[in-house]
């Protein structure tokens, strides 16, 4: 009924505030290039160094067709994150600054990485803290658009008039704004 963009979406944004797994992901991602980029005592970075990047630093490192697809990952996101960021110091700069003391690496890089919309005015009214969540969820999409009303239900061949007045076509605005039948229970 709405897209996963739209989902993923933070509530203030307009969306449900579920995590996009592609920037969690990332994210994760993004943590293990900072660590082989700092060279972290772990036995894993130490066999990263030793296997994959013997003289060589990760910012010049580029996958073998035998890399294993966790390697080819990692460069293939430090690829475009040079790209997004006009260059290796920048992004070296950036990748710094999610490693803040205030957040959480993985929080900063996800933060950074997951969608972005533009705050919408109803998110307060949708999502009241004291209202019942299943009311939240069907404000949500009737502001969406998105309630399975009889006008987005045609396919159906049903009778499209409303349910209560049977006056006119039953669609997500007449049922909350137009029909005198609701308009006498609100």
């Amino acid at each position: 009924m709405v897209t996963w963009r739209t989902v993923c979406l933070p509530k203030n944004k307009g969306g449900l505030g579920l995590f996009e797994i592609k920037a969690c992901n990332e994210s994760f991602i993004a943590k293990q290039l900072w660590n082989i980029h700092l060279k972290t005592d772990s036995i894993w970075i130490q066999w990263i160094h030793y296997y994959y990047l013997s003289n060589l630093s990760i910012w010049d490192a580029s996958p073998q067709r035998t890399s294993s697809p966790l390697w080819k990952s990692i460069i293939s996101f430090k690829d475009q994150l040079i790209a997004d960021c006009g260059g290796q110091h920048q992004a070296i700069a950036l990748l710094s600054t999610w490693s803040s003391v205030d957040h959480p690496f993985l929080a900063n890089a996800y933060d950074f990485l997951r969608l972005k919309g533009t705050p919408v005015s109803s998110a307060k009214v949708v999502w009241e803290p004291w209202s019942m969540p299943g009311y939240n969820f069907i404000l949500w999409l009737a502001l969406m658009g998105k309630l399975r009303t009889r006008d987005r239900l045609r396919f159906l061949q049903t009778d499209p008039s409303c349910v209560f007045c049977r006056d006119e076509e039953e669609s997500c605005n007449h049922l909350f704004f137009a029909c005198h039948w609701t308009s006498v229970l609100w």
